[in-house]
């Protein structure tokens, strides 16, 4: 009677196992499936150009500045670029023990330009579509607080996932100024490197 309990135990087990190990086989051949396809892709090269453009209050340029960097639709699929400059705030100041006399200022730095990042690149038909995220910052007139010069930081930030047609301009982001009537807008276009 013991042996056709631990006979009938292990069948059950068996049984009940079955289904479990089917469903991972299948879910690894998918799985094979889906990176073969993933491989047969072929990896597509684009330069992405941006014009960010400030715009008066009748829409014309007032200042623009162009960027470009190449990306790829295989890979980290994705692209970045930072210009600016390295800006020190004065966060504070301490007296040395060693001299109490003197006073030595301490900064933080910040980053004031244009960083702009494109990730999740893939194409899309006759379009290449991506999150896209802009940051733009720049310096204000300062400001005075208790007899001290502070700066004071202008800054656009956008962040989105974006359609663009392959080798046509396209304003992707545009805000208005919150200094003055005009705006900002940034255009991009993806040309295919050949």
């Amino acid at each position: 009677m013991r042996k056709l309990a631990v006979c009938f135990a292990l069948l059950v087990l068996v049984a009940a196992s079955a289904p479990a190990s089917r469903a991972q086989e299948s879910a690894k051949t998918a799985d094979s499936a889906s990176h073969a396809d993933t491989a047969k892709t072929p990896a597509h090269f684009y330069r992405l150009d941006f014009l960010l453009e400030e715009l008066d209050s009748a829409g014309k340029p007032a200042n623009s500045r162009s960027f470009s960097t190449i990306v790829s639709t295989a890979g980290t699929r994705s692209g970045s670029f930072v210009v600016g400059t390295k800006v020190p705030i004065a966060t504070g100041s301490v007296s040395p023990k060693s001299n109490p006399d003197s006073i030595e200022t301490q900064f933080q730095y910040i980053d004031v330009g244009i960083k702009i990042t494109a990730s999740d690149i893939h194409e899309d038909g006759n379009h290449l579509a991506f999150n896209l995220r802009a940051e733009v910052s720049s310096l204000a007139a300062p400001s005075v607080i208790e007899g001290v010069s502070e700066p004071v930081l202008r800054q656009n930030v956008w962040s989105g996932d974006v359609l663009i047609p392959v080798g046509k301009p396209t304003s992707v982001f545009k805000s208005d100024s919150l200094e003055n009537k005009g705006s900002m807008q940034l255009e991009m276009t993806a040309a295919p490197v050949e």
